[in-house]
């Protein structure tokens, strides 16, 4: 196993490396140097999108670019170094950057800007953070990253560690808390989750990673949930590149009870066919806190473990994953109150009964329909989840998603991409009097599309629409989205 000599200088939609969450921009045919890096994004992270890639063998939506190119005023002959060419807005700071990531130390940054509005949505506020229906808001976001490569700082062999600060400014979750829907409709505008705070950076991961072999990987330290779990090529991610909706971002059904970043450890079994994989998480949420060990699991535990296989149906690719979560935290019992919808991560009702523990499980699928056999990355295909909670104190009972996604499909090679999907967010039946006469809740579904204009290889343009069926109905009814979504890669 070894570490590449530089690592991409751009932030990744997914992964939880130097590059988290960051996508292939264009059609790049696989070199040495590319194996490198699926390498180290492998070694760098068990619950992030990223590993998902190792795990696949093969180049999904969320793979990196190749390296930048070293590009200054003394050697600027590499065509990648022109302005609207390089991979990143900010280039190679003259050379700096290059240098930097040969010594093991790679910034990776990205801003994110969302101009959406709601037609609808919630007529009745019955409480004061929801705010009305028929809005237009502008809501921004930026993350910016440090991966330090610990073989080459002090001789750690293939470990990282990886610091990630995030901000918002503008709007605090746009228009996710106007629509009465369980799952925010622009989630990534509602992150960090600190609605008083706008323009506040918050260090919301800083996370070591060691391979004990090519099978055995373990990781322990502060991360976000985002690209943890239950991730699909298709979807996922964290709302910069692909969906935007929650539900196409991550399972509503145990996101709502998880806390956004918080103190976690775990381990990553990977074969051939696939790949195994344990952790735990302090359930308190870390997003103001930087290192405070005094109370570390003082209120409980989150445990759970994923199964994911490699499938090769009709000769390409695809994977099936099955996995569960168990909570040991007080949520609020639902007979008595109900946490506001849209609210995240869940509260618990100051006053009212809670419940000690909860538990979902979890099943996903993505499956390619037409690929690329020089480049697998290329293609599009078909996306699904389902999933079953205890119904209380989980607000939501089950959760149904399908949906189409993928690179564009008309054969256009600058990086553009699509997707459709439909959700279905089965409510708990177990609602008491109170909640039920405070938010009328009942089933909630919608749809989204959207398409990604990748404009240049550090820009992409996403125009997006969503149809909701809130799941709040006595507060809200049905309601349109649509907006604008621009991310830039620094």
């Amino acid at each position: 196993m070894s570490t590449p000599t530089a690592f991409p200088g751009a932030h990744d939609e997914q992964s939880l490396t130097a590059t988290p969450r960051r996508r292939r921009q264009g059609r790049q045919r696989p070199s040495s140097s590319r194996g490198r890096v699926w390498l180290l994004l492998a070694t760098s992270g068990l619950l992030n999108s990223a590993l998902t890639l190792a795990d696949d063998g093969a180049c999904s939506a969320d793979c990196p670019p190749e390296p930048a190119p070293v590009c200054n005023a003394f050697r600027n002959t590499d065509p990648r170094c022109d302005f609207w060419n390089r991979s990143t807005l900010t280039g190679d700071w003259g050379g700096v950057r290059p240098y930097l990531q040969d010594h093991g130390v790679t910034f990776a940054g990205r801003l994110t800007h969302f101009a959406f509005g709601v037609a609808g949505g919630i007529d009745r506020p019955t409480v004061p953070a929801l705010g009305q229906g028929d809005a237009f808001k502008y809501t921004g976001r930026g993350e910016y990253d440090l991966l330090f490569d610990l073989d080459k700082l002090v001789g750690l062999p293939h470990g990282q560690l990886l610091m990630r600060g995030e901000q918002w400014f503008g709007t605090y979750g746009n228009i996710s808390l106007r629509t009465g829907s369980y799952a925010p409709a622009v989630f990534p505008a509602a992150l960090p989750p600190r609605p008083d705070d706008p323009g506040m950076l918050y260090m919301t991961n800083f996370l070591y990673t060691q391979p004990l072999s090519e099978e055995w990987i373990v990781f322990a330290g502060k991360k976000d949930v985002l690209g943890a779990i239950d991730q699909d090529t298709f979807a996922g991610g964290d709302g910069t590149d692909q969906f935007v909706n929650q539900a196409f971002i991550a399972n509503p059904a145990f996101l709502l009870g998880l806390p956004y970043t918080s103190f976690t450890a775990g381990a990553v079994f990977r074969q051939s066919w696939g790949t195994v994989r344990a952790y735990v998480y302090d359930p308190q949420d870390r997003t103001a806190e930087f290192f405070r060990f005094d109370d570390l699991f003082e209120k409980g535990i989150i445990v759970g473990s994923e199964i994911k296989l490699k499938t090769n149906f009709f000769g390409l690719s695809g994977e099936q994953h099955v996995g569960g979560l168990w909570k040991d935290h007080p949520l609020t019992n639902l007979r008595f109150a109900e946490p506001p919808p849209g609210e995240y991560p869940e509260p618990t009702v100051p006053g009212f009964p809670t419940l000690p523990s909860s538990w979902t499980v979890y099943h996903g699928f993505d499956q390619y329909f037409v690929q690329d056999s020089e480049d697998p990355a290329d293609g599009w295909g078909i996306f699904g989840r389902a999933s079953l909670s205890d119904g209380n104190p989980t607000p939501v009972r089950y959760f149904l998603q399908l949906g189409l996604g993928g690179k564009n499909p008309f054969g256009l090679n600058r990086g553009d991409r699509f997707g459709i999907g439909w959700y279905l967010v089965g409510a708990s039946s177990e609602f008491g009097p109170l909640p039920r006469a405070l938010f009328g809740p009942r089933n909630g579904n919608g749809v989204e599309a959207f398409y990604n204009f990748q404009v240049t290889p550090w820009l992409n343009i996403t125009p997006d629409i969503q149809y909701i069926s809130p799941g709040a109905g006595a507060i809200a009814t049905d309601s349109f989205v649509y907006g604008l979504r621009l991310n830039t890669r620094l």
